[in-house]
């Protein structure tokens, strides 16, 4: 028998995220659009193609950051698919990282409550603006640069989900037509003849007669004149 080699056990080969170009892979992994010197005004716009949450990590160590209570500082890192191309990367397909932590996620949170989003969603449109600068933590540290965001959901996107969630609405309840509803039966007026040969004995004409009676002028005139003659 011969020894069978070691298989890597779990899903090591598999990763929720698209693997990176062979340009971002020579140029160092996907540019971030913001940098350092970067003026306050700087902006960018470009349809989501990826969106994922990360602990952030030291710039000089690489370690992971943690707060002082021991949870990790997290970021929500942002790629979109921009027109912008730079000569210096080569085979630069416009894909820009954008990275969101600190005060900037509770922004994010609220520009995409205001589209009706949890998040932004891939293919939806999305603008991040360098607009100021927070207080520093600490005297000698740079201020925190604070960012808007725009989000304009993917229009097909919002159909389906509006089209799922609408509710089958039941078949109007059938109409019954003026004509076919049933009248209401009103009392008609007694006939009296001798009233009427009283008021005609007054002078009143059958049509006063009927007005005043409330009944119908030619039933007063065939009583009237059905009276016999001597």
């Amino acid at each position: 028998m011969f020894a069978q080699a070691n298989q890597p056990q779990g899903n090591y080969g598999q990763t929720a995220q698209p693997l990176p170009s062979l340009a971002q892979v020579m140029a160092g992994g996907t540019p971030s659009f913001f940098q350092r010197d970067d003026p306050i005004g700087a902006s960018v716009t470009g349809t989501v193609e990826s969106i994922e949450a990360q602990q952030q990590r030291d710039m000089d160590t690489q370690e992971p950051k943690y707060f002082d209570n021991g949870q990790p500082m997290m970021q929500v890192v942002i790629h979109i698919a921009t027109t912008l191309r730079d000569a210096t990367i080569p085979g630069d397909d416009g894909v820009r990282a954008v990275y969101v932590k600190g005060k900037n996620l509770s922004t994010l949170r609220q520009a995409s409550r205001m589209v009706g989003r949890d998040f932004p969603h891939v293919g939806d449109g999305f603008t991040a603006t360098y607009t100021a600068n927070g207080e520093a933590k600490k005297r000698g540290w740079n201020p925190p640069k604070l960012y808007s965001y725009e989000i304009v959901p993917n229009q097909s996107q919002v159909t389906q989900a509006m089209n799922a969630q609408e509710p089958q609405q039941s078949a109007p309840a059938r109409q019954t037509s003026p004509a076919m509803q049933s009248q209401p039966a009103y009392p008609q007026p007694q006939v009296n003849a001798l009233q009427i040969k009283q008021l005609a004995a007054t002078g009143r004409s059958a049509t006063e007669i009927a007005g005043f009676l409330g009944i119908d002028e030619k039933t007063v005139s065939g009583i009237l004149n059905d009276e016999p003659e001597f």
